[in-house]
C-alpha cells in the first residue's frame, strides 16, 4: 500500500527507552504532568515520533494510539489556543506553535497509517473493526491539518492529499468506506463514516480557504460535520448548469477542483461531488435570515451568516476567471490597512507631489513644500449616479482646511519620519483589476482577508490612494506574507458625515468615513465605507466635503464584513413643503 510513512530509523538505545507495549506505555503516561503542558507537549510529540520510527506490531500499535489519543487532544488544544485569532505573518513564537502543531498531527496521523500499512503488507493481527477505526483515525488527523493550514492560510502538502485518496480508495475497496466510526473528539457529531470525512475535508478545499475571512474555515469545518450527508458522493460525473463538475481523483496527490467536464480526458479513479442539495439548503438558510432576520441554523449547530453563504455559494458554482491580465514587477508601494487607519494615512498625506524616498530621506529629514488645492473635480461628480470612467483628476489626498472650506495655507514642517499607518509592501504583479503583493517585514501586516488596503501610486505627477479588498492571503511557512488585492476605487476621498437626517440616533457624531466614486471595469456605482453597525439602507446623511454640506441617501448594501460597511447611495436633493395657502374665509368659518 503506497502511503507516506518513515523509515524504521529508532536507534536501539531509544527503542530500549521508548514506552512500546500497552504496559510501559500506561506507566509513562501516567508520569505525564499535565500542569506544565511545555513539558507534556515536548513528551508526547518526542515518544510519539519515536515508536513512528520502530518496528511494532499492528495490534500492539493500534493499542498505543488509542491509549494516547485523550492525552494528544489535551495537548493539540492547548496549541490551538495560542493560534486561534493570531495575525500574519505568523512570527516568532507563533509561528515555532503552528509548525510544531502541524507537525504533532502528521504524526498522530502517521502512527494510525502504519497499523494499515501493516496490516495490509505484513498480514499483522488486526480485526477488521481496529482497522476500519485505523483508516478514520489516519483521514481525520490528515484532515485536522489540511483545516489548520486553511485557517492559517498556508497551502497543504502534496503528500497529505495522496494519502487522504490513497485511504479513501482502499476503504472502498475493503468495502469498509460507509461502516460508522464513533468519534468522539467531534464537535457536532458522535460518528461519522470514512467516507464522511472525506467529503468533509474536499468540501473544505472546494472552499478556496485561501478567500476565507478570520475564523470561517474553522466554522465551515464544523459546520460540514453534519453537513457531508447532504452532498451526493459518486463515480458518475453529472456536470452542472455551467457544464462544470466538482472532481477528484484518487490517484493524485491535488485536492479536488470545479472544472470544466469537457476538460476530462480521463476518468477512472474519479470521484464526483453533487453539491446540489447543499447549495439549496444553504440558500433557503441565507434567504430566511436576510428577509426575516431569524437566526436559523437548519439541521447544524453551527450559524453561517448570510455573506458567508452567499461567497461559499458563489465559489461552488462560479467558474472563476481573471478579467484583467497581470505584469510581473518587483518594487516597492506604500500602504495602509483598515479604515480608520487609512483615513489617518490619507491625512498624514501632506504633500502627494513627493514620493515616500523623496518626503523621508535617509537622514529622516522630510521635505518642505506647500498644497496644491486645484486637485479636487466639483463635488456634483461624485454624486453621478452612473459610472465615471475619467477620474484622472479626482485626487484622493484629504486636508483638514478642505473639508471644512478653510482657505489652505502652507503646513510648514512636514514629519520627519513615515507615519505608523504607511506601511511598506512589496509588488510582485499588478494589474487593471488589482495587486499581487508581500510583506517580508519581521512583524505584524494588520492583513486579513476582506480588510480594506489603501494604495500609494503616482498618477500625472500626484501620488493618489487607490482603494481596495484583500481577497486571499497566503502564509508560507518559510516566512513573509501574500496577498490579493482587488482594485474598487482608483481615488478616496475623507469626507465627515455630519448626522443621520432622517432617523434618531445615538452614535456619535461626526464621523470620518470614505467616498469612493463609481468604477466602470467591475460595474460598481459610487460607494462610501463606513465603520460596521452605524448606519443601513434608507439612511439619509448629511455629509461635510471640500468645504460643502450634501444629502445622500443609502441605497443599498455592499462590503459588510465585521470591520466596515459599504454603502451605495445617490443624492438627496431635501426640499422643504410649501405650507398650504388659506382659503380665504377659512378663519370665518369657525367663527359662524
Amino acid at each position: 500500500m503506497n502511503l507516506h510513512l518513515p523509515q524504521y530509523t529508532a536507534t536501539l538505545s531509544e527503542i530500549q527507552a521508548s514506552p512500546n507495549n500497552p504496559r510501559l506505555f500506561r506507566k509513562w503516561l501516567g508520569e505525564l504532568v499535565l500542569v506544565n503542558m511545555g513539558e507534556t507537549t515536548r513528551a508526547v510529540y518526542k515518544c510519539l515520533r519515536t515508536l513512528n520510527r520502530q518496528q511494532i506490531g499492528a495490534r500492539s500499535r493500534f493499542e498505543l494510539n488509542e491509549l494516547l489519543r485523550p492525552t494528544a487532544r489535551i495537548v493539540l488544544r492547548h496549541l490551538s489556543k495560542h493560534l486561534n485569532g493570531a495575525s500574519f505573518p505568523l512570527l516568532g513564537k507563533s509561528a515555532q506553535i503552528a509548525k510544531l502543531n502541524h507537525a504533532l498531527l502528521l504524526e498522530l496521523a502517521v502512527a494510525y497509517k502504519h497499523v494499515v500499512h501493516d496490516s495490509v503488507v505484513k498480514g499483522g493481527n488486526i480485526d477488521r473493526k481496529s482497522l476500519v477505526i485505523s483508516i478514520h483515525r489516519a483521514m481525520r488527523y490528515l484532515e485536522e491539518s489540511i483545516a489548520w493550514n486553511a485557517a492559517l492560510y498556508r497551502t497543504d502538502p502534496a503528500s497529505s492529499w495522496h494519502d487522504i485518496h490513497r485511504l479513501q480508495g482502499f476503504a472502498e475497496k475493503q468495502h469498509v468506506a460507509d461502516s460508522n466510526v464513533v468519534d468522539s473528539e467531534y464537535r457536532t457529531i458522535d460518528e461519522s463514516t470514512i467516507t464522511d470525512v472525506y467529503k468533509q475535508v474536499c468540501l473544505l478545499a472546494l472552499a478556496q480557504p485561501l478567500r476565507l475571512r478570520t475564523g470561517e474555515a474553522q466554522k465551515l469545518r464544523t459546520y460540514f460535520e453534519t453537513a457531508s450527508h447532504l452532498v451526493g458522493f459518486t463515480r458518475q460525473l453529472t456536470p452542472d448548469a455551467n457544464g462544470r463538475v466538482h472532481v477528484v481523483s484518487l490517484k493524485s496527490s491535488e485536492p479536488p477542483a470545479y472544472i470544466p467536464l469537457a476538460d476530462i480526458t480521463t476518468f477512472s479513479n474519479l470521484r464526483g461531488f453533487d453539491l446540489t442539495r447543499l447549495i439549496s439548503t444553504l440558500g433557503d438558510i441565507a434567504d430566511s435570515i436576510e428577509e426575516a432576520g431569524d437566526v436559523q441554523t437548519g439541521f447544524s449547530k453551527v450559524q453561517l451568516d448570510p455573506q458567508l453563504i452567499r461567497r461559499l455559494i458563489t465559489t461552488w458554482t462560479t467558474e472563476e476567471k481573471r478579467r484583467f491580465s497581470r505584469v510581473s514587477t518587483n518594487r516597492g508601494i506604500t500602504a495602509s490597512i483598515g479604515l480608520r487607519r487609512i483615513i489617518q494615512a490619507i491625512h498624514a498625506d501632506l504633500q502627494p507631489e513627493y514620493s515616500k524616498d523623496e518626503l523621508f530621506n535617509r537622514d529622516g529629514a522630510a521635505m518642505q513644500g506647500g498644497i496644491e488645492a486645484n486637485q479636487f473635480p466639483p463635488v456634483d461628480d461624485l454624486l453621478t449616479p452612473g459610472l465615471r470612467s475619467d477620474l484622472s483628476e479626482f485626487d484622493p489626498t484629504y486636508r483638514d482646511g478642505l473639508l471644512l472650506g478653510e482657505d489652505v495655507v502652507d503646513p510648514g514642517a512636514s514629519p520627519t519620519r513615515q507615519p505608523d499607518t504607511w506601511l511598506d509592501w512589496q509588488v510582485v504583479n499588478t494589474g487593471a483589476g488589482g495587486y499581487g503583493l508581500t510583506w517580508d517585514a519581521e512583524e505584524p501586516s494588520h492583513a486579513r482577508v476582506g480588510e480594506l488596503m489603501a494604495l500609494r501610486e503616482k498618477e500625472y505627477n500626484i501620488h493618489h490612494w487607490r482603494v481596495g479588498i484583500i481577497r486571499w492571503m497566503k502564509n508560507p511557512p518559510d516566512g513573509g506574507l501574500q496577498v490579493g488585492v482587488q482594485l474598487i476605487a482608483p481615488r478616496a476621498l475623507v469626507i465627515s458625515v455630519d448626522t443621520i437626517v432622517n432617523r434618531s440616533h445615538s452614535e456619535i457624531m461626526p464621523l470620518e468615513a470614505l467616498m469612493l466614486p463609481g468604477m466602470k471595469t467591475i460595474q460598481q456605482p459610487p460607494s462610501i465605507l463606513v465603520p460596521n453597525g452605524f448606519f443601513k439602507v434608507g439612511d439619509i446623511l448629511e455629509v461635510s466635503m471640500l468645504g460643502k454640506k450634501l444629502r445622500i441617501e443609502l441605497t443599498e448594501l455592499g462590503e459588510n464584513p465585521s470591520f466596515y460597511s459599504q454603502f451605495f447611495y445617490q443624492s438627496s436633493e431635501v426640499r422643504e413643503e410649501p405650507a398650504p395657502s388659506k382659503e380665504e374665509f377659512e378663519d370665518l368659518w369657525n367663527r359662524l
